[in-house]
């Protein structure tokens, strides 16, 4: 584990030691509010639907009028009010979710939910939710549209464990090289900028807040404005975010809406993950672009450094002609260039994925693809894959795109054609996703892989151009492959083969670092089509968290109910060690095996897999009435 995760995982549990223990409760299901006017089918609810889906967590929506009608749930009760769905509440429904809470429900209260009344009109002081929030925000009648403006995006230290930042993710306010653990770790009142590939730091649109908050800050604005934190109301929770991140999400921007409803549903109301990962194991994906003639020397280099004896890896080759075209170097000549055609089918007999990267001719396929003329960008895609198809002797199953140019009308193009797995520069910072791009959701089998960035840069060559120290590269690499390991979670880097030779130290060392942790079974290599295959598979599964109502069953027993119509085999269930017992197998395969601060349940064959635990709980309080909508 990083120094860095370390530090800002010790700060986060010391901060929980001091808060109250959780309420004896188990929800059983994670709701998202929506108006009684926005159909299921509303591409903002198909976001936050498909964020959970991938995060692992069941999530429903309920109108807000069913909400108002049932009057049972208290504790138990876990609701997300998101933005730009909820822009509009009613006087009733605001008094209703302050009565839930403070009676014990959690909810995660997300950026302008409830900013107007049902007249369209905000309040004349403050938005009506403050007292939930624990802050005043949307104030109107201080500030007029004032209210809302850009400001730069911090993170308290302690939160980068809390929200699981990746390693490249945060920068110090006096630097401009990202936090790895060859630096001081950060004190817990320290100023981190959010960052990301090209843009540096981030600057969002939030309300801004005035006056004290009680609960635990987790992120806020260079103007001091509150950007997302945690208090008690009454015997309930508020996690509140001034983050439009429904927004972001639909504008290839969607780390934080992942980022907080996983951070919410597992560590502060408790639920159940199916991990996203095969094993609830961690892993990487070596993504290398090799798209010219200077590639073929630098592939020997990458052998000495000891590349080719970990994998596999998702190979990607532009296969243009050998010629000079201006800006764009030679290309390899795949179709004639024998010893490159030997490389190939050496990456396919590896089992490396062998995938196209663009159209023929790099630089030119990126500028005529920004020029949306489809006609001859999908005809030089089809002759690059047709070429690197016959070099390797399999199919092409994964794109990337040159100079990350990937307008929203190539993803089913590419999914017409079996291509489901693509590289990314949207979504930075995130695992693999369904990206939505310019506000619509793409094929739901289709996966973007974002490149993982060590700040603003992604490449070598980008980091060597800006004097970045090769001590710096290496602590990277390495943070990063630690945190997929203790995360149980996976990113993609990705490389051209020249650009290695500009740090091979740092290159040698991750690949020594990296096995140690591939033969200690805490990570694996995966390619971007074996994940899509297993992100696919997983999301075919049907799962339900529930109580168990078997006859003479105790008021806090609960069952984990999965079914499959193939096979559950390799999907794994994450339950807190601290919150519920270990669970026993009463139907199917599976292992169940503590695994740090979780019970692991991994399925074996079997199509159906029922477990039964119990809540475990505090002080001898009364077992919780069963949550339902």
């Amino acid at each position: 584990m990083s120094a860095l995760f370390l530090v800002a995982a010790a700060l986060a549990l010391g901060w929980s030691a001091t808060q109250p223990a959780v309420q004896a409760a188990a929800p059983l299901q994670l709701f998202l509010l929506v108006s009684d006017t926005t159909p299921d089918s509303d591409v903002m609810v198909l976001a936050w639907l498909d964020a959970a889906a991938e995060a692992g967590f069941a999530l429903q929506t309920v109108k807000a009028s069913a909400l108002m009608r049932d009057h049972r749930a208290t504790r138990q009760f876990a609701l997300i009010v998101p933005d730009a769905i909820n822009l509009r509440m009613s006087e009733a429904l605001v008094a209703h979710l302050e009565t839930r809470v403070k009676q014990g429900a959690r909810l995660m209260l997300v950026h302008d939910a409830g900013i107007a009344g049902m007249d369209g009109r905000y309040h004349p002081q403050q938005s009506r939710l403050s007292a939930l929030a624990g802050v005043r925000y949307g104030l109107y009648g201080e500030y007029g549209s004032g209210m809302l403006s850009e400001q730069g995006a911090l993170v308290d230290a302690a939160s980068v464990a809390q929200l699981r930042l990746p390693p490249g993710k945060v920068m110090r306010a006096n630097s401009d090289s990202p936090l790895t653990s060859v630096q001081a770790a950060p004190s817990d009142d320290e100023d981190l900028s959010v960052v990301t590939y090209h843009y540096g730091r981030l600057r969002y649109p939030v309300f801004r807040t005035e006056g004290p908050y009680a609960g635990r800050r987790l992120m806020h604005a260079e103007g001091g404005s509150l950007l997302a934190g945690v208090h008690a109301v009454g015997a309930g929770e508020v996690l509140f975010v001034n983050l439009p991140l429904t927004y972001l999400k639909l504008r290839t921007d969607a780390f934080f809406l992942h980022a907080f409803l996983r951070y919410f549903a597992q560590e502060r109301v408790g639920l159940p993950q199916l991990s996203p990962m095969p094993d609830a194991q961690g892993a990487l994906i070596m993504n290398w672009h090799i798209d010219s003639a200077s590639a073929e020397p630098a592939l020997s280099k990458l052998e000495a450094l000891g590349a080719f004896e970990q994998g596999p890896y998702s190979v990607h080759l532009t296969a243009g002609p050998d010629v000079d075209v201006p800006g764009d170097g030679l290309g390899m000549d795949l179709a004639n260039n024998k010893s490159m055609q030997t490389w190939a089918r050496r990456f396919a007999n590896r089992g490396d994925e062998i995938g196209s990267h663009g159209g023929w001719i790099h630089n030119e396929f990126g500028r005529l693809i920004g020029t949306q003329d489809r006609a001859q960008s999908t005809a030089m895609i089809e002759h690059n894959s047709a070429v690197v198809s016959s070099a390797s002797g399999k199919p092409v199953r994964e794109y990337s795109a040159p100079t990350g140019n990937h307008p929203a009308w190539v993803t089913p193009w590419l999914r017409e054609r079996g291509i489901l797995a693509y590289y990314f520069t949207g979504d930075i910072g995130m695992p693999p996703t369904r990206s939505y791009q310019d506000g619509q959701r793409g094929p739901t089998d289709s996966w973007a892989f974002p490149v993982l960035s060590y700040g603003s840069y992604a490449a070598f060559e980008e980091a060597s151009q800006n004097k970045v120290p090769q001590a710096h590269v290496a602590a990277w690499l390495n943070d990063v492959a630690d945190f997929c390991a203790d995360t149980r979670t996976v990113r993609l880097m990705y490389f051209h083969p020249p650009g290695i030779a500009l740090f091979p130290e740092a290159f040698a060392a991750w690949m020594q670092h990296t096995r140690e942790l591939v033969v200690g079974g805490r990570l694996r290599w995966t390619t971007m089509a074996a994940h899509t295959e297993f992100s696919n598979r997983r999301l075919a599964a049907q799962w339900h968290w529930q109580a168990d109502s078997r006859a003479g069953a105790a008021p806090d027993a609960l069952q984990l109910q999965a079914e499959h119509p193939h096979s559950l085999e390799h999907l794994s269930w994450l339950l807190a060690a601290d919150r519920y017992a270990q669970p026993r197998l009463l139907e199917g395969q599976a292992e169940v095996l503590r695994d740090g601060p979780y019970w692991r349940v991994t399925a074996g064959r079997t199509t159906r897999l029922v477990l039964d635990t119990h809540l475990l709980r505090p002080n001898g309080a009364p077992a919780p009435e069963p949550a339902r909508l």
